[in-house]
């Protein structure tokens, strides 16, 4: 996967994201209360928030193990590793302030998450063609018969 098509499909997410969140949150507004809505738009936040940083790391590990397949574990980056023990904590304490210091619902803010996996499945869908396009430059060959 090059650098224009991860451009493409991390700017498909991002829109998907805004555009399901205000839907929801205007809908949690309606049917609820302002507090519903602000919980939605937080926990869709935190939902970006970790799914770029996880479809980045796997981004990043593609594009290492294509640059160098003969690498072996452990000789990768020190950012990439403190990038993945910060980011479970960090989402642990933005979903434990969201709670603690506004007057949030958990409802709203579990349906934010589910807002971004939703809007991250949808951009994943709408981005198959490009995300497929390497595997159909890649020359295939067979594998030898067994003897």
């Amino acid at each position: 996967m090059d650098a224009a098509t991860w451009d493409l499909v991390r700017r498909r997410f991002y829109l998907w994201s805004l555009t399901l969140t205000l839907a929801g949150a205007g809908l949690a507004g309606l049917l609820g209360d302002v507090w519903q809505a602000w919980s939605l738009v937080a926990g869709a936040a935190i939902g970006v928030l970790n799914l770029s940083l996880l479809a980045g790391a796997a981004y990043r590990l593609v594009r290492s193990v294509q640059a160098s397949p003969q690498l072996h574990i452990g000789e990768g980056g020190r950012a990439a590793t403190a990038w993945a023990l910060v980011r479970w904590p960090v989402a642990a304490l933005a979903t434990a302030a969201v709670l603690w210091y506004m007057p949030g619902r958990p409802e709203g803010l579990t349906a934010g998450v589910f807002v971004a996996l939703a809007a991250f499945s949808v951009a994943a869908l709408h981005s198959r063609t490009e995300l497929s396009r390497d595997d159909e430059q890649a020359p295939h060959e067979d594998p030898p018969p067994d003897r």
